[in-house]
């Protein structure tokens, strides 16, 4: 458009004349001064709606590091942001990638997306305003006959009262698990152990609520009073989240326990052992490998506080001592494995602020063990993970990339 002066010739920075103005200014003055009250205001409205269109669609901005010198093949990441726009976009080094957006009614929405990072790798992410590339939704999350089946390559099968933490997980063809799994359970200061789920105190039921439908994650929590000695109780919350690009459960669970009567809390699993010994490998801050014949049991432990002479962490097959470290703190993992299956179990931050153990019987049974110390917070994240054996083959993540998440970091 052509700039006129006031007398209707052409100038640099000048709008149309005005009929009714009678003063001889640039432009932005007589967006303010002018008494026209009709033919301004327009102008106004129009320039706001351009400048709108040129706001930048940018509604966060941040960037995913690769710090323990893996690299990394779809890895799942998880993030948060506070905003209430709609549809949103990630962006990974200017290219638009796959996301999932999902609000969590607090006024936060998570991120979840995958990343195929080299050793030591930066990329830098933008979340805009607008649609993202479309994902094919691969993924479903239904409940009925007392579970919830989550169906993503492999089949999980969630009991909705949480009582055992999973009642079954197959590829169709191949089983993982056997009967009578005790699940999460708390262990009482007097030694007494709770199963965590079913009906609380005064008959109040769990309650489960399905929070990620995919296309890349799906998720349930779980929430409950635990009923403990007497008509003491604690708050548990438990997440669990199932990504689409790996075949393994994260859980991360919680309790508010502020009497401190809780003194530990465990995951217990019957794992499905067929055709030969169960091979076990503990990642302690080396690899330690063994067979258990029928009727034995090995555990990795790690305790705090660690005394200068001690060693940092355990394997023990039975009560004897396998191996021992004074070097290096233990990863805190561990390989189950027949002939047909490998299921890798991972705990997070093993022995750094708790007494942390993973024990393995013969029969596939195993258990996380995280006992409190100096009145810390009870809480444990943990996965699950089912492969094909060899592990080696089978599992495309190994458990030091599990336990080392790519570290997302705000600007």
């Amino acid at each position: 458009m052509k700039l006129l002066a006031r007398d209707g010739t052409p100038g640099p920075g000048r709008l149309p004349a005005c009929p009714t103005c009678t003063e001889s200014t640039y432009w932005w003055g007589r967006l303010v001064a002018c008494p026209d009250r009709v033919f301004h205001p327009i102008i106004f409205l129009a320039l706001l709606l351009i400048f709108a269109r040129l706001l930048p669609a940018q509604v966060a901005k941040f960037r995913v590091r690769e710090s323990a010198g893996l690299r990394r093949f779809s890895i799942p990441v998880r993030t948060s942001i506070r905003t209430d726009a709609s549809p949103l976009a990630l962006h990974e080094n200017g290219k638009p990638i796959p996301a999932q957006f999902t609000p969590r009614g607090d006024g936060t929405v998570e991120i979840d997306f995958n990343a195929s990072h080299a050793p030591r790798e930066v990329r830098e992410y933008r979340v805009e305003r607008g649609d993202g590339p479309p994902v094919a939704n691969n993924m479903s999350i239904g409940q009925a006959n007392g579970v919830f089946s989550v169906r993503s390559g492999l089949q999980y099968d969630v009991p909705e009262n949480l009582l055992g933490l999973l009642r079954q997980v197959s590829t169709g063809k191949l089983s993982y698990l056997r009967p009578g799994s005790q699940g999460l359970v708390l262990n009482y200061k007097d030694d007494v152990e709770f199963r965590a789920g079913g009906t609380g105190h005064w008959n109040v039921p769990i309650k489960a609520t399905v929070t990620k439908r995919g296309p890349l994650v799906c998720g349930v929590r779980f929430e409950s009073m635990e009923g403990l000695r007497g008509d003491r109780s604690v708050k548990s919350v438990v997440e669990m989240e199932f990504p689409r690009s790996k075949s393994w459960v994260e859980v991360r669970w919680a309790v508010d326990d502020p009497n401190r009567w809780v003194t530990a809390m465990m995951a217990d699993l019957n794992l499905l052992m067929e055709g030969g010994p169960t091979v076990v490998d503990f990642g302690a801050n080396n690899t330690v490998y063994l067979g258990l014949r029928p009727g034995q049991r090995a555990a990795l432990s790690a305790s705090m506080p660690v005394q200068s002479d001690s060693p940092l962490w355990f394997v023990r097959l039975g009560s004897d001592i396998y191996a021992s470290g004074m070097k290096a703190p233990a990863e805190g993992w561990a390989h189950i494995m027949d002939p047909q299956r490998s299921t890798a179990v991972a705990l997070d931050a093993f022995g750094r602020e708790s007494n942390d153990r993973i024990e393995v019987s013969a029969d596939g049974r195993f258990v996380i063990r995280r006992e409190i110390v100096r009145g810390n917070e009870r809480y444990m994240r943990f996965w699950i993970h089912f492969v094909s054996s060899p592990v080696q083959i089978g599992a495309a993540t190994s458990p030091q990339a599990i336990l080392n998440p790519l570290r997302v970091e705000w600007e």
